[in-house]
């Protein structure tokens, strides 16, 4: 997985693209550790959980906040994404898009950040964090944290992405600043755990 991951992320800085990726999973909105957890239970001992598994019950509470997307080769033999669920939140900040193909209402920069991040989840085939701008139609002031989880359509196969996101109004450059001082504490903390582990065992 390190080495998609890395792809990705000299992709990311490369191209200028508004993100920050957290392999790591330290999630500010407490809601979503929840949803990862449940993401392992379902998939047990398979690579993934199935897209059926997740269904509207077990999601109640983030319902609002979820989107799906689903990958698939076109005709001319380009890989595409279809939006097939877009929760409330998605509508009210992105527009419905539905049944719609991404790379045709988003422009070709933004389509290759955010099929990019649906892309790298797949390849990972485990949840990942995202911390981007939303860069939509007419609201790229907002900044976001998304949590993106692979699953397996009807015939097993890793073609489908859970997306949950928590918008934010504050500004992105404040919003990034802030997040990578959370971080860095996160990963400090973590550090801290483990040497003290360590010395423990020892």
């Amino acid at each position: 997985m390190k080495s998609v991951l890395e792809t990705y992320q000299a992709q990311a800085a490369a191209s200028g693209w508004a993100v920050l990726f957290d392999p790591d999973l330290h999630f500010d909105w407490s809601g979503v550790h929840d949803l990862v957890q449940l993401w392992r239970d379902l998939r047990g001992d398979a690579p993934l959980p199935a897209r059926e598994a997740m269904t509207a019950r077990r999601l109640k509470g983030l319902l609002p906040n979820i989107a799906l997307y689903e990958r698939f080769t076109a005709p001319d033999g380009q890989t595409r994404h279809r939006v097939r669920l877009e929760g409330m939140r998605f509508v009210r900040i992105y527009g419905t898009h539905t049944g719609q193909v991404v790379q045709d209402f988003l422009s070709p920069e933004n389509a290759a950040r955010f099929c990019g991040g649906l892309d790298t989840t797949l390849a990972a085939m485990a949840p990942l964090r995202f911390l981007a701008r939303t860069d939509s139609a007419d609201k790229n002031f907002l900044s976001a944290e998304f949590c993106t989880m692979p699953l397996a359509d009807n015939q097993g196969r890793p073609s489908m992405v859970m997306v949950c996101v928590q918008f934010s109004a504050i500004p992105w450059e404040v919003f990034l600043a802030d997040a990578k001082e959370r971080l860095a504490q996160a990963k400090s903390l973590a550090s801290a755990a483990r040497v003290s582990a360590l010395r423990t065992a020892i």
